[in-house]
């Protein structure tokens, strides 16, 4: 389709519409409650586990290393900058020593093994490019790190000085001793939340786009149409025929004297809501399925036009029966042909006889006239007769072929009423032979693979797929506003 055609009837560009990010933007919004129940988990869980864990406390000194001057000696690095550096890195392995752990241990009387003591409660690191250790000690009692810490400095400066003689002066000075720690180091509930408020995003998120994936139902009308790749013409919503209609009723269709009542089911034809409720929110949305067919392709409408579906129960023969209806009360003369040989239903839709159609007027039984029955002012249908269970060799003959050039000439519109794309191969045929295809789709229960293989098989063809109807549509779902505008 058109570019400028298809802007006019969406009111959006071309690029707009195949935008990646809005199409990211709208499948978060979808799964924004996955998002939100994921992230909700991942910060409930770390919550949870803070409240368990017991409250550690550090508690940190700092070393001087340095060396007294020594006049002559051949170990002087006194002024030595860079040789006290070297010197105090590998000071920090001494202190971080099983001597020096069990020294302290034993000066305590801690209750731990030299191995945890060093592994699990002492870090001891130089300050980079300096000459000062910080030793760093862990205790869920803040006094008791304090302590130890403050025993690590004072037993490593003792052990410094009484090697110092053979070591060239080397001193170990408690340089800052350790205060008493006022909070916690762990669990920090602040910046472990933030992880997981973070984490849950990412996985929530992750979760919510591997959904979309493998989702294969539709969740909003863009989302069809981004499906599909064409424009939607028309969003039907759900009705169920008028309140307290009931079997027998009967009423005429506006603009006819015929009356409508005790069919083949026994039943009102409830589905013809252009019968039922002219003012209805169904109704007004026919009324712009129509009018985006008369005036959505300029001077070159479409007149030959199959409406056909993904699947079975989508809604295609109720909505052609409907569209018939509006277009006739439109002034245009309208030709509603039941294509579907197999299980005809539009005879049922307005109540009438079966008993010849289409079949026959194509096996040459029976003229035009003679089978076409109207049902309203400028509206005609002709049945699809007898039921075949082979109707493709029929729909691709020359004389299937010489029908539809004789009605092009007779009527305005042509609306036939085919099978469903997936089941059979008749709608392919008919796509192929007419000026556009209405594919139907139930708001409820269409899938997008059912979408898109039913637009390769059209595709295949070379039909001219026009738009799409958009059928059921639940009221929480419609995009439109009708219910202001119009009398129920």
């Amino acid at each position: 389709m058109d570019p400028e055609l298809r802007s006019h009837i969406l009111g959006t560009s071309s690029e707009d519409e195949y935008l990646s990010l809005r199409e990211s933007l709208q499948t978060i919004r979808r799964r924004l409650w996955l998002v939100a129940l994921v992230t909700i988990a991942f910060v409930g869980a770390v919550v949870a586990v803070n409240l368990q864990q017991t409250p550690q406390y550090e508690a940190s000194i700092k070393v001087l290393i340095s060396q007294k001057q020594i006049t002559g000696g051949t170990g002087d690095l006194f002024g030595n900058v860079q040789g006290l550096q070297l010197l105090t890195l590998t000071l920090v392995e001494a202190v971080d020593s099983r001597p020096l752990a069990k020294t302290v241990i034993e000066e305590l009387d801690l209750r731990v093994t030299p191995g945890k003591f060093l592994e699990e409660n002492l870090s001891v690191e130089q300050i980079p490019e300096t000459q000062f250790v910080q030793v760093t000690y862990r205790n869920p009692d803040p006094e008791r790190a304090q302590q130890v810490a403050n025993t690590i400095g004072e037993k490593f400066s003792e052990r410094i000085s009484g090697v110092s003689p053979d070591a060239g002066g080397i001193t170990a000075i408690v340089w800052e001793p350790a205060a008493i720690p006022e909070e916690p180091v762990s669990p920090d509930p602040v910046r472990n939340g933030l992880l997981a408020l973070v984490l849950g995003l990412i996985v929530g998120l992750g979760l919510a786009f591997l959904w979309e994936y493998f989702d294969d139902r539709w969740d909003s009308p863009e989302e069809a149409q981004q499906v599909s790749g064409i424009p939607t013409f028309g969003f039907i919503p759900e009705f169920k025929g008028s309140e307290g209609s009931k079997k027998g009723k009967r009423g005429r269709l506006p603009g006819s004297d015929k009356l409508l009542g005790q069919g083949e089911d026994g039943d009102f034809a409830e589905h013809l809501v252009m019968l039922q409720n002219s003012t209805s929110v169904a109704a007004e949305a026919y009324r712009t399925l129509r009018t985006n067919l008369l005036y959505g392709f300029g001077d070159n409408p479409p007149k030959t036009i199959v409406l056909t579906s993904a699947g079975p129960r989508e809604g295609k023969t109720i909505t052609c029966a409907n569209l018939g209806v509006v277009m006739a009360q439109a002034g245009k003369k309208t030709l509603i042909v039941d294509c579907d040989l197999r299980k005809p239903r539009m005879h049922k839709t307005f109540q009438l006889r079966n008993v010849w159609g289409l079949v026959d007027l194509l096996a040459g039984e029976y003229e035009l006239q003679s089978v076409l029955q109207q049902a309203t002012s400028n509206l005609f249908v002709l049945s699809a007769g007898p039921p075949l269970q082979n109707p493709a060799e029929l729909l691709s003959s020359k004389s299937f072929a010489t029908f539809l050039g004789r009605v092009r000439q007779e009527f305005d519109y042509v609306l036939m009423d085919s099978t469903p794309v997936q089941l059979v191969a008749d709608p392919a045929i008919l796509a192929s032979q007419s000026d556009g295809v209405l594919l139907i789709l139930d708001a409820q229960n269409s899938r997008k693979r059912a979408v898109r293989q039913s637009m390769r098989a059209l595709e295949v063809v070379r039909a001219k797929v026009i738009g799409t109807v958009i059928n059921k549509l639940q009221a929480e779902r419609r995009h439109y506003g009708y219910e202001a505008y119009t009398n129920k």
